[in-house]
């Protein structure tokens, strides 16, 4: 009796003829265009069907006998030798005639409008750059071009070899750690550490647990939980704003600043609506409600927001905090351990920064100052 192979991935799929997603008004997404076809541990990526009950569209995977062409990263169980599994997360193709399945995903170009959007369950190994609109999500990630106005996501580790050149739309998020060539112009987030080769310019950070930068730290924002080193220049003067918090979870204080953004958001909504009310009775119907909810919503985030900072002063840590700079500190810089701050009003050279009684304090290993 024949058999039917029957694929639950997509048998052809081809990466150079990759088709963009048709939505439902008729038009296409040109950033979602399905680079790979995911699969997890114990999933059934393949099946044998008897071929009377089964639909054949294809002559190309009708057998005699049922013998899997089994790959590396599958199996077969003894109770069920009629179904292939997934032996590993990863991506499931054909390669040289088996069904594989493989945990690392190797882009061999730049993720762009050739690639679409790229969501993976294993690690993606980029060999080009992630271009400005489109996002990469893995367990973790390897760039050796740049990184662009893009949102990049691990679970893990995003290693970029390139840099991120963000002009002021990458998101970087990592579960562990960031390391990166440089950066500029980017938003940074990870649990653990990140750790920037080169400078980083007027971006905003929030590293979990420590940030190292080996050349100049200049412009942006940024909040780190006990360890900041700089190793050439921290700050760029007075009219370049610095700003480093330490001794607060930088995720609680990320979520805050998401919560401002909202916030902002509803205020110039709600003026618009308001505006819109004076005008007449006429526009009552259509705006008034729309003014109710966003003035529920902004009641609700200041309530979340009080219970926020309740909890960022509870993982308070300021005593193991320290800001060190073998280099220069520029005028200008805003540093806050805890609820202590201080504003560096004269260059300094080879000092670092500490809490102590309420303060910020400086000590220098040369006690060089520059005026």
């Amino acid at each position: 009796m024949p058999f039917l192979l029957k694929h639950h991935f997509d048998p052809d799929w081809d990466f150079s003829r990759l088709r963009p997603e048709k939505q439902a008004d008729g038009s296409v997404n040109h950033h979602e265009l399905h680079y790979v076809n995911n699969v997890s541990k114990g999933d059934v990526i393949a099946e044998w069907v008897c071929l009377d009950a089964a639909d054949v569209s294809d002559a190309r995977f009708v057998f005699d006998v049922m013998d899997f062409p089994a790959g590396r990263g599958t199996g077969i169980r003894s109770t069920c030798a009629d179904k292939l599994f997934a032996a590993v997360d990863g991506y499931v193709c054909y390669k040289e005639g088996k069904i594989v399945v493989r945990e690392t995903l190797t882009i061999h170009s730049d993720v762009d409008y050739h690639t679409g959007n790229v969501n993976f369950i294993g690690k993606i190994v980029v060999e080009g750059s992630i271009r400005t609109g489109f996002s990469a999500r893995a367990v973790s990630m390897s760039i050796e071009g740049q990184i662009e106005g893009a949102q990049v996501e691990a679970v893990r580790t995003i290693h970029c070899m390139g840099g991120v050149k963000g002009g002021k739309a990458a998101q970087l998020e990592a579960g562990r750690d960031l390391k990166l060539a440089y950066c500029e112009y980017a938003t940074l987030v990870a649990h653990n550490d990140i750790l920037i080769k080169g400078a980083a310019m007027h971006s905003t950070i929030y590293a979990g647990k420590r940030l190292a930068v080996g050349d100049r730290l200049t412009g942006g924002n940024i909040c780190v939980y006990e360890y900041v080193y700089v190793g050439s220049q921290l700050g760029g003067g007075l009219d370049t704003d610095t700003s480093l918090v330490l001794g607060y979870k930088p995720s609680l204080l990320h979520a805050d600043e998401r919560y401002n953004q909202r916030i902002k958001i509803l205020h110039d909504e709600i003026a618009s609506f308001e505006k819109v009310l004076n005008k007449g009775d006429e526009f009552r119907a259509e705006f008034e409600p729309l003014l109710e909810s966003a003035l529920r919503e902004l009641d609700l985030l200041k309530a979340l927001k009080v219970k926020l900072w309740e909890g960022i002063y509870a993982t308070e840590r300021l005593e193991k905090c320290k800001i060190l700079v073998p280099g220069i500190v520029k005028p200008g810089v805003e540093i806050s351990i805890g609820s202590a701050f201080l504003k560096v009003q004269d260059f300094l050279e080879d000092v670092y920064f500490y809490y102590d009684n309420d303060e910020v304090k400086i000590g220098a290993s040369t006690n060089r100052v520059k005026r």
